[in-house]
This record gives C-alpha cells, structure tokens and sequence, in this order.
C-alpha cells in the first residue's frame, strides 16, 4: 500500500489542533506572567529571576526526550494503571540522583548568576524532578490518543502560574515567582495521572527502558541549548539593567518558537513515517512550512513593531531594548528550520542530530570573547546560526532528496 503523505500528514495537523491551542495560550501567559513579574521588579531582580526560569527550562528541555519515548511506548505497549504507575516510579529513580546533584550544586548556581541567597537556585532541583515526569505522563497521554488531556494540561499550568506568579512576587520577589513556576508543573502532573489512572486496565505492564531516551535526548537538549545559551550568558556577562533588557528582548523573541514547537511534535512521527519512501523531500518541505513558517511570520510581526511589544508587555524601562528584539527576532525565527531539520536527522537516526550542539558549542566561543555589552552578544548568536543552518541544510537536503532505489519483488 502506497504511503499516502497529504492525507497522513493532514490529520496527524489536525490531531495536533487541540495541542497547538493550548499551547498558544500557555505562550500569551508565559508572555504575561514576565510583563506582571517584570513590572513588579527591579531590571536587575529581574534579570536574575529571568536567568533562573531559562536555568529550568533548559533543565526539562532535555526531558522532553522523555515525553518522546514514552508517547512511542504507549502506542506500542498501552498506557493502563500499572504501566503508568510504573514508569512513572522508574523515571523517579532515574532523575533522583541528578535533583539531589543540583540541590548540592546551588551555591555554586547561586555564585554563577549573581543571587541573593539559595532559596531560588535550590529550587531548580524539585523543579528536574517534576519536569520529568510531566514529560513523561505527557508522552504516555499522546501514545494514547489523549489529546485534549494533553492541552488542558498547558492550560492548568498556565492559569495557575498566573494567579500564584501575581500573588507571590509582590511578597517574596524572585522566590515567590520560582514558587509559582514549580507549582505550576505539579498541578499539571496532577492533571496528567489523575486522567491516566482513571484507566483500569493494565496495559502490557511494561516500563519506560532509559535506552529508548538516548537519541531524542541529543537532540532535544542541542537544540535548546543553541537556542538558549545567548540568554544564560548574557546574565552572566551583563550588568544586571542590561541583563535585564537582554532577557525581556529574548523572552519576546523566543516566544515565537512555541507554537512551532506544537507543531513539530504533530509533524516529527510523519518524517519518521515518510523517511526511505517516495515523496519525503516533499514531506520536509511541508513540515517546513508548516512548522517554520508560523515562527518566520511572528518573528516579522515582532520585528517590525518592537517598541510598542516592549511598552505593552513591560512599560517604558525597557525601551531601549528595541533593537535587541528585532535582531534577537530574527534569529529565533530561523532557528525554527534548525529544528525542523534536527528532527529530519532524529526521523532517520543521522548524526546530523549533533550540529546544533557544534552551533551552541561556536555560539559560547563567540559570546565569551565579545561580550562586552547587549548587542555584542545578540550579534554573537545571530553569527552561530548562520554556519549551522547552512551545515545542517545542506546535509539533510541531500539526504532527504537522495533518490530512493525501488526494490524489486516486494
């Protein structure tokens, strides 16, 4: 039977609906959280409070390997009670050793981005935790067709981190925001296996093997890693204003990348399906557009009113961050076809999948030897896209336009 691209390639689009939704509020209410935050907030408080929000995503990032893994094997194996249950305590085992391993090194995280106490850095350690198994209670729910469970999950994190983001900041600064982000993932988490345990049945009963992780994971933490490790330096490199208006400016640009983000997690089982058959090169050219061209087109939007992004979302102590936001823009927009073409290597189990980490790798270089004031850095992280897109473009165009011989007798 012919593999039929459109048609697959459509509802897989459609089944994503619900996700790219949720996800799009979660977006709006990321954006309003730092706008509330922010103006609650001195630049510098903010600039640390901001460096320690990308610390934990950079830190579940890598786990959303784990949501990968697991929706595969609950579309093999079924996700009942004692599956859910299971790997549920198997990734506890699994990411214990490395919370305990943060919570050890947060003086040293506390040191780094120039903070007042331990309290926020130490919570980056139950934050690794939770993060990993809301990935994994995720995964298990799309393996299952659940998707609706999946968005309100998006939903209820983001209602909750407003409302607790407002009320804790005022009070408790940097603290209470990191409180109301935590709380936030376990409510979600709570959504999650409240819904997955309401399946009695068993499932196949098997768990999660650590192995079925390893190349999601490579692929999954290089690209945020390129994509994030600008703001993480900035913090460092910057005075705490000006890391304050570097971090505003990437928030604002970044956020163009996750709706895409939805998209490509709808569009990543059709490249695996399509890769070695007939027809792929237009299979990536549409999953391209499909994912690229949203973040291109609200990088533009972005770009072309900066200043009046800035006033809205943080007022007027951060506008001279405009320029930031265009270059910071255009970048984040771009690096939506690195993503798209890391997940076409990741489809076909390339080692393509390790060019963003050469991209994060030349991106530090640049950034520690020209850091000396905002622009410099964005500059840096615009000049690492460049080879790296290039790179990553030219190898897998060759690979997914590569003639596919037709087998004879089969």
């Amino acid at each position: 039977m012919q593999f039929d691209h459109r048609r697959a390639g459509g509802a897989l689009l459609r089944a994503a609906g619900p996700i790219a939704v949720a996800v799009a509020v979660q977006s709006a209410g990321n954006l309003a959280f730092h706008a509330l935050v922010g103006r609650m907030l001195d630049p510098a408080d903010y600039g640390a409070l901001g460096a320690l929000l990308a610390a934990m995503v950079m830190l579940g990032i890598p786990l959303g390997a784990l949501q990968t893994a697991a929706s595969a094997h609950a579309a093999a194996h079924g996700a009942g009670r004692a599956t859910t249950l299971g790997t549920l305590r198997a990734v506890t085992l699994w990411t214990l050793p490395a919370g305990v391993l943060t919570l050890v090194c947060a003086p040293l995280l506390s040191d780094w981005f120039h903070l007042d106490g331990m309290a926020g850095a130490a919570q980056l350690a139950p934050y690794l935790i939770v993060a990993a198994l809301l990935a994994t209670a995720r995964g298990l729910l799309l393996g299952t067709r659940r998707i609706s469970a999946v968005a309100g999950t998006y939903l209820v994190a983001t209602a909750v981190r407003l409302i607790l983001g407002v009320a804790l900041a005022l009070p408790f600064g940097v603290t209470g925001a990191l409180v109301a982000t935590l709380v936030s993932e376990v409510a979600a988490l709570a959504w999650s296996v409240r819904v997955l345990v309401r399946d009695r049945e068993a499932g196949s009963g098997t768990t999660l093997r650590p192995r079925a992780v390893g190349g999601a994971a490579v692929a999954v933490t290089g690209l945020f890693l390129f994509s994030t490790v600008d703001l993480l330096l900035a913090r460092h490199h910057l005075a705490g204003a000006e890391s304050g208006a570097y971090v505003a400016a990437a928030t604002v640009a970044k956020t163009v990348l996750a709706l895409p983000a939805a998209i490509m997690a709808a569009v990543f089982p059709r490249l695996v399906a399509a890769h070695g058959l007939p027809g792929r090169a237009r299979t990536l050219l549409s999953a391209s557009a499909a994912v690229a061209g949203p973040a291109l087109f609200g990088a533009a939007v972005v770009a072309a009113v900066p200043a009046l992004v800035l006033s809205v979302l943080y007022g007027d102590g951060y506008a001279g961050a405009t320029t930031l936001v265009q270059v910071l823009s255009g970048v984040a927009g771009f690096t939506s076809l690195v993503t798209v073409l890391t997940n076409a290597a990741l489809a076909r189990r390339s080692w393509t999948t390790l060019v963003p980490w050469a991209g994060a790798v030349l991106e530090i270089g640049l950034i520690q030897l020209w850091h000396g004031s905002a622009a410099q850095i964005a500059a840096c992280s615009a000049a690492a896209l460049l080879p790296t897109l290039l790179l990553i473009a030219v190898v897998e165009g060759r690979a997914w336009t590569r003639r596919t011989p037709v087998l004879q007798g089969v």
